[in-house]
Parts: C-alpha cells; structure tokens; sequence
C-alpha cells in the first residue's frame, strides 16, 4: 500500500491578512498578506522550504551583499 504524501501547506494568520479586492460572482478575493507575520508562522523545516524562503527574502529586498570578506565575516559576528 503506498503511503500518502504530505501536502505542503503555509499557516496564516487571519490578522496578517487585508482583503483589498473581491469576486463575489467567482468566489474569488484578492488580499495582501503580512511576509513578516507568515514567517513567523511558518519555520521553514526542509531545504526545499529553506530554498524557497531565500528566494522571497531576496525578492522582496530583504538581504545584505559584500564586496570583500572580512566585511561578511563582522556581520556574522554581530549575531
């Protein structure tokens, strides 16, 4: 018997979100959502996840670059 695959799910909380656009004839509705508040809901747990976290850090600008390592080495201590 195969064993049924977890479905990758993301937790929201109802107060990170704002409804900003709706479809009642659709069902639909279009709403922002908190980055801020998702992350903290959502740990990533796998490399895919930890993958996938990066790459929204890095859209939404929320990363540091460095031209040489020893400034890339006192960031790291500061934390």
């Amino acid at each position: 018997m195969l064993k049924a695959k977890k479905e990758p799910s993301v937790t929201i909380p109802l107060t990170a979100m704002k409804c900003i656009l709706s479809y009642p004839k659709e069902k639909k509705i279009i709403c922002e959502i908190s980055l801020i508040d998702m992350k903290r809901m959502n740990k990533p747990e796998t490399l895919d996840e930890i993958i996938a976290e990066a790459e929204l850090d890095y859209a939404t600008g929320n990363f540091k670059s460095f031209t040489n390592t020893k400034d890339l080495i006192n960031e790291l201590e500061k934390r």
